[in-house]
Formats: C-alpha cells, structure tokens, sequence
C-alpha cells in the first residue's frame, strides 16, 4: 500500500481493487468444519452495496444500531456502516424467543445512542414485528433486515464521502463490569493508530494466520480479531463465542487445523481449555504454530499460564507464547503488550506490602507474597503514568498508583456524557500539570520500561486500612470446595455503619444442597487462612446467575445491586 491510509475504509478499499481473491474472513458456523468464506473483493462490494442502502435513510454521522449475531452478516454490516459514514454501535442480539426479558439492557443504550437505523436479521425482525408493544419501543427506528440481495449483486449507487481522522468510527459500549456501560467514540484515527500498535506489538504480518472466539461486540473481538487482520492483510478464522464456551476444544482444534500463529483471550478461556480438554483430546492437537497467544481483558494468571504451557506441551505449545496484555475501550483496545517469543515477565510482591500500595519485591514466591505478570512493554507513542488517585500526584518507582494513560488511541470520550468525559478523559496531573490523560481506574507500577497490573480502583476492598483486590478472594473461594463453580464466584464490599465488609457469592450445583453450611465453612477458613480476613455474609446461587460480560469479567457492580435490593438467585437452604 503506497500511501499512508486514514482509515479502514482506504484500505478494505485498495485490498478489495489489488487483493480481491485473497480470503478475509472464514467463520465456522458449527464451530468445527462448516464454514464459509469472505474474500476482500467480496467484502468490498458487498460493504459498498449495503452501504448504499444505509445512505438512503440515514446520514453521515447517525448512529446504526448492529443486532446481528457474531458471522460474515455482522462483518459486512459493520463496514457497512464505514462507507455510508455513519456510526457504528454493535450490540448483542436479543434472543427471538426471548425478547421480553433479553432487550431491557438494549433499550438502554437506545435512549443513549439514539440510533436511526437498525439492522437485523429476519428472524428477530418477525419476532418483534409480532409484537407490538416491543416495535412501538423501537420509535422511529428504521429496522432493515439483511437480505440475501447485497451478497449477489453489486451496486453503483454506493455515494464515496470524505471521512476524517477525527470521524467517529462506532461507539464502543463498556462491558459494565465496574459501572452501567457507556458509549465510548472511536474516531478513525484512534482504530488506525491502534491496529498499528498491536501489530507491532504482536509482530503480525500479512502471512500471519488468526483464529478468534471472541464475540463482535467485545472491543478485543472486534478491534483484535477482525479489524487487526483486515488492517494487516492477513485471514482470520473466526467462531461463534458460545460453540467455545460449549465445547472449548474447538478453539484448539481451529488453531490446530488451520496454523494458526495468533489466538488468544481472557484468562479464563486458557483456564477453561485446562479443566475441559481431555488427555486423549489432547493427543490429537498440534498448537506448534502458535506464536502469540495473547491473555488479557482481566487479571493474568502467571499459575494459569504455566499450568497450560505444562499441559499443551506435548502439543507443541511454548511459554514463550504467551504475551500478557492490557488495554480498555476508552484507548480503543491495546495500551501495552509484547514484544513476542519471550517468557512473561513476573514479580513476587510481598502482601503486606500490597496491603499499602507499596511495591516490594520478593526474590522467590512464598506465603507471603503473590505473583503479578507484566503486561507488556511501554511503546513510544504511548504515555503512562502511574498516579495517586487522590492527590493526583506521580507516584514514586516503588508505590501503586492508578493508571493514566495518554496518545493518539485515546479515544474522544463519552458519547452524549460531556461530564463524564472531563473527569475520565481530560485529566491532569496536580504536581506537574501534564495531560489531559485518560483515567484508566485500573492499579498497577512501571518496572524498567514493564506495565504490571495489580487491580481495578473500583473492585479495590479496604478494610483496617488495608487494600484488597476482588480477584485475589476469588481465586481463594474458588479453590475452597470442590462444589464451588470454577470461575462462578463473586467478591465484593458493601457499607455498613460506616464499615467496609466482604460479601462473598458462590456459584454451586444443586447437588450440593445438603452440604451447604460445609461449602460456606471451608470459604471462610480459606479466606481468613490466605487473607487474614473475616467474611460478612456468604451466599450460595443458581450456576451462571453471577452477572458477566461477554468477555467473561465479573460484573461486580451489578452483583453488589442485586444483593443489596435481595434479588439473587439464590439456593435456600432449610
């Protein structure tokens, strides 16, 4: 590519004229073998062509709601929405069969986005057209559906406008797993500069090959898994997020199939692989292809990683693999992360002095101390500083910090939350007056030039002073009975008399009614063993009625409204 693009649209655009037959996308509708397939010339006319048709009711600059469910439909409709210069807000389809109960959260980002256009597929559209208290909801909302016309025929009516850098490209709603979601705006240049980033930082080139679970709606799955190789120019093989969860050996098997070098997600994907993937499941895997498995999205677990690395061996895979990441929507997706082919970086830190946001480091792991990975190296274009969040002064090398984040990734704020965006995005330091900087909310400290990351601000637990974090106790809870869910706990404070105490929600079968006070007794001695804490109140729920995001984070917030207003699932017991 000649000259220099602006944005995705130039370069779909120059691929679809000189890479026309080159596969795009191939997504695996079974999550196995049946698959189809995208090539850039397809896409290319067919963005155009739907394009055209978005152009006809809505302008430049109007919000298009995507209620499409993760495929080439979803693909096709999200550039859709480039070319016509419109904006882009990819949202979860409501279940059909479901529409009452799954549409409450979509309704809410509705009368936030104000959206003109939606685009659908038949399915949902007949169930809402059948009913009418649900299609008056949609207001003056033009529902299109995608029909088959703009896969077969081209169109010339497709009008080319003048998009700028500083356009907004789509609205990235916040998992909301601290806080209700919010429209992040996602200019142009934000998503160029930051697919720029990541493939220097994963080293991609145009003969790498991807695979990808994560779900469209997530920044990781959108920006990570199909933007990225479409920026690079190298194909990517996508599957349904919920065939993963089901049977997460299809992940592999995809990986193993296809060659892949790049593929990754949050922990918990590489945790779930290791309690689902049998041994003799195993044997059939070749992961020797895999140069970047990528872990972020939520803590990392350097115990989770060296369990897999120790379990796929024989498979081919490699430590070294593993490149630990952090990033959030509101700097488009990747803040640090990389380089590849190199062993995570970690460090022991003394508890004690976790409990002060101090960083001492401890020279082997004891009882006393815990592991934090690095997440990646600092790059150049990138500012990070490490804050008191209260004075808003630096922090000294050896202290916490909240961390501020500042660079052309940063995106323009909130949509339609002017105060919002201030007191997050334009940010300044109080004892040396630089920024604006993003907020980020997240913990963490700079060792030689390495990112580490220690917690959320907002999932921090202070109790006597002391600092906690949410995913430690859990990690607790979850190794404190067998009939605790794997990765179905929740940890969180509520106020009471003006104290802090822990609750504590764990996700347990049925079967395990009869044990019940057992399962809440060995969570207290597990937390009071490992953290020297007492627990206020432990609940046992319903498997999955812990809220999560489609990426699979806690959605503390919610967990902590739902206690407070008794409205859990929970078993009771007699």
């Amino acid at each position: 590519m000649k000259d220099t693009p602006t944005t995705l649209v130039d370069i779909l655009r120059w691929r679809g004229k000189n890479q026309a037959n080159k596969l795009a996308f191939r997504f695996l509708k079974d999550g196995e073998l049946d698959e189809v397939t995208l090539n850039y010339g397809e896409l290319d006319l067919r963005a155009r062509t739907l394009g055209a048709k978005l152009q006809v009711y809505a302008k430049a600059g109007d919000r298009v709601l995507l209620l499409l469910p993760p495929g080439l439909d979803f693909i096709i409709a999200y550039f859709a929405c480039l070319y016509a210069n419109t904006i882009a807000v990819p949202l979860p389809p409501p279940h059909p069969a479901r529409l009452e109960t799954s549409l409450s959260n979509t309704f809410r980002i509705i009368n936030d986005a104000l959206p003109t256009v939606a685009l659908l597929q038949p399915s949902l559209y007949l169930a809402i057209e059948a009913h009418e208290k649900i299609l008056d909801q949609f207001g003056g909302i033009r529902l299109l559906v995608i029909k088959e016309e703009y896969k077969k025929n081209g169109t010339d009516n497709w009008k080319e406008t003048k998009i700028k850098a500083d356009d907004i490209a789509f609205l990235q709603y916040t998992s909301g797993s601290t806080t209700a979601p919010k429209g992040v705006m996602v200019s142009h240049g934000n998503l160029i500069h930051n697919l720029r980033l990541i493939e220097q930082s994963f080293g991609q080139t145009s003969e790498s090959q991807t695979v990808i679970w994560l779900p469209p709606y997530h920044d990781m799955g959108l920006i990570g898994g199909i933007l990225q190789p479409l920026f690079t120019g190298n194909p990517v093989t996508l599957i349904p997020h919920l065939l993963f969860l089901q049977r997460p050996i299809r992940w592999l098997q995809a990986i193993s199939r296809y060659k892949a070098t790049t593929s990754g997600g949050p922990n918990f994907a590489y945790d779930l692989c290791l309690r689902k993937v049998r041994p003799d499941q195993r044997e059939q895997l070749d992961l020797s292809s895999w140069e970047v498995a990528f872990n972020g999205a939520e803590p990392v677990s350097y115990a989770t990683m060296e369990q897999f690395a120790e379990y796929f061996a024989p498979c081919g895979f490699r430590m070294e693999s593993f490149l630990p990441c952090y990033g959030l929507a509101e700097s488009t997706l990747l803040v640090t992360g990389g380089p590849k082919c190199r062993l995570p970086e970690a460090k022991n830190l003394e508890k004690a002095g976790l409990e002060k946001n101090q960083v001492i480091i401890s020279p082997e792991l004891s009882s006393s101390a815990q592991t934090v990975v690095g997440c990646g190296k600092i790059m150049e274009s990138q500012k990070i500083r490490i804050v008191d969040s209260e004075t808003q002064n630096i922090c000294p090398p050896d202290r916490i910090g909240e961390i501020w984040v500042s660079g052309p990734s940063v995106t323009k704020g909130y949509w339609n939350k002017p105060t919002e965006s201030s007191s997050t995005f334009g940010v300044h330091i109080s004892d040396t007056a630089e920024g604006p900087f993003l907020r980020t909310g997240d913990l963490g400290f700079i060792n030689k030039g390495e990112l580490f990351v220690t917690g959320r601000l907002k999932n921090l637990i202070i109790i006597d002073g002391k600092n906690y974090y949410s995913h430690d106790i859990e990690r607790t809870v979850q190794g404190a009975h067998p009939s605790v869910s794997p990765l179905g706990c929740a940890v969180f404070s509520v106020e009471n008399s003006g104290r802090e105490q822990i609750i504590v929600l764990a996700e347990v079968p049925f079967k395990s009614l009869d044990n019940a006070e057992e399962v809440k007794k060995s969570i207290k001695r597990a937390i009071s063993e490992n953290h020297d804490l007492a627990i206020q109140d432990i609940r046992l729920v319903l498997p999955g009625s812990i809220p999560k995001t489609t990426s699979g984070k806690i959605k503390h917030f919610l967990c902590r409204q739902n206690y407070l207003s008794n409205s859990l699932k929970e078993i009771i017991t007699i």
